[in-house]
């Protein structure tokens, strides 16, 4: 369940921190390019995400280090993929739909969600038999994320 919620956390952080921006030509003006700007919003997002569910973690990894440390690989996994997948399919939202989150793709949302669902479920299953039981999911996770990326609109990095 953290995994999956660590997922969704970051995939509204990240459509926040793309569609909420205020005013996009001022941010163009900045004297960084728009690569540091893309990158200090995934590293807004991340450490946003991180901040909540490290707490929830740690207890984990004090009782087990093992589970700890792929709940950890899989919060960081689902995180990463929530937040691509957001990028992927950025747009500038209008102020009148911010009550509606993702009304920009379905394509993302849904990817968004099954992403998620898989890491977690493939945490699941490495925790509680190794890590060939897992193995599947992210072949799984990989396939979904190609197609998601192929299903992007033209023009977004």
């Amino acid at each position: 369940v953290i995994v999956m919620a660590a997922g969704q956390l970051a995939g509204g952080l990240a459509w926040l921190a793309i569609s909420g921006e205020d005013a996009p030509e001022l941010v163009a003006t900045a004297p960084v390019g728009p690569d540091a700007v893309i990158r200090a919003k995934m590293e807004a997002v991340l450490g946003g995400t991180f901040i909540v569910v490290i707490p929830l973690i740690l207890p984990i990894a004090f009782l087990d280090m093992r589970a700890g440390a792929v709940a950890l690989f899989a919060v960081c996994a689902a995180t990463m993929s929530s937040t691509a997948i957001q990028f992927w399919f950025r747009s500038q939202a209008k102020r009148s739909s911010f009550r509606r989150r993702h009304t920009s793709s379905r394509i993302a949302t849904f990817a968004e969600a099954f992403s998620s669902i898989l890491w977690s479920g493939m945490a699941a299953l490495w925790i509680a038999g190794g890590v060939l039981l897992a193995v599947p999911f992210a072949l799984i996770i990989g396939a979904l994320l190609l197609l998601v990326r192929k299903l992007s609109p033209k023009g977004v990095n």
